[in-house]
């Protein structure tokens, strides 16, 4: 008989979020997530702009209080709540309603414990695995391009003011652009507003951090967790970069057409370290690839394939880093030349 699952109450969840959970409050949080990725990526998006909002207010949140208001204000409306508030202070609260939708379920009325939260919008989601790529066409004409290994989840129907998008993943975002609703691409770092705009972004929840590449036009990049939410303002020919810190950086030199070379069947590795290259193959080619250490993970790769086989691939690459390749059914592991076979 499988032990019922732990009790999470509104009050739990929000000791949690703010830092001030006991250290068995903590372990009941964590054995409620466990290994499901879903809860534990809306978890972490969830304490971010938690954070955010506390450390503007520059005061920790009463837990009971904070949903209450939260709850409040979802009631009163979309329309109601971005006339009270700045567009950035509404982005925080666009975030928050996001991760409480994939940690609680799409439908219906969110309960947690004992609390009814507030309505869900109806998400529809589109996925690929790896190994795959898929091109779709939004209800307002917007053409998204997504990579192996990932998610985009979006609203059935827009909001009256902003067209918001979720993704886990990498995709390429071909926007109709729309004076009256901005389009909003959230992921678990950041959000993406588009200015009339080609662009795209690379935001694996397993990866080092965001990447948001523009071909045409201009992007506004902004960091929820960050205490300003300032946004970065980036135009065509920029590429930028959000680790996992939450910081910025406008890459100087960046080659665009390399960074969206996936778009059109091409993997291109510009001084990559080898670990991040692993994973990007994996998901090209479907296989579970590992570097044996950290030392040769950090060496840097450079090239592009296209429609070279996978041995290929692999044989130039270790090769170029001194180093050698085992495959095993879908596995392949990457050692250093001269070590243990």
């Amino acid at each position: 008989m499988m032990p019922p699952a732990p009790l999470i109450t509104v009050s739990l969840l929000g000791h949690y979020l703010d830092g001030r959970a006991s250290p068995e409050e903590r372990a009941v949080v964590e054995a409620w997530m466990g290994a499901a990725a879903e809860r534990r990526a809306a978890v972490a998006a969830l304490q971010a702009v938690w954070g955010a909002d506390a450390r503007r207010l520059a005061a920790p949140y009463d837990a009971a209080t904070a949903w209450t208001r939260l709850a409040a204000r979802l009631r009163e409306g979309r329309e109601a709540a971005r006339r009270r508030a700045p567009v950035r202070s509404a982005w925080r609260h666009a975030a928050l309603a996001a991760g409480l939708v994939a940690l609680l379920g799409a439908g219906g009325v969110w309960w947690l414990g004992d609390h009814p939260i507030a309505r869900a919008p109806l998400l529809r989601e589109y996925a690929t695995p790896r190994g795959r790529r898929a091109i779709f066409r939004l209800l307002d004409g917007t053409e998204i391009t997504l990579n192996a290994d990932s998610r985009l989840r979006v609203p059935v129907r827009f909001g009256g003011r902003q067209r918001e998008v979720y993704l886990d993943g990498e995709a390429y975002f071909s926007v109709v652009h729309d004076t009256a609703r901005s389009f909003v691409v959230h992921t678990a770092r950041s959000a993406i507003r588009d200015i009339g705009t080609r662009f795209g972004v690379h935001a694996y929840a397993d990866g080092a951090g965001d990447r948001v590449a523009v071909a045409e036009g201009a992007v506004a990049l902004a960091v929820p967790a960050a205490p300003a939410a300032a946004e970065t303002p980036l135009r065509a020919g920029q590429v930028a970069t959000l680790s996992s810190a939450g910081a910025v950086r406008v890459l100087r030199g960046a080659n665009v057409t390399a960074e969206l070379a996936w778009t059109r069947g091409r993997l291109v590795f510009g001084s990559l370290p080898l670990g991040e290259a692993a994973q990007r193959l994996g998901r090209w080619y479907d296989l579970d690839v590992r570097v044996a250490d950290t030392e040769l993970a950090r060496r840097p790769v450079t090239g592009s394939y296209g429609d070279e086989p996978v041995s290929q691939v692999l044989t130039l690459i270790t090769a170029a880093v001194g180093a050698r390749y085992e495959w095993r059914g879908r596995s392949v592991t990457i050692s250093t030349a001269n070590g243990p076979r």
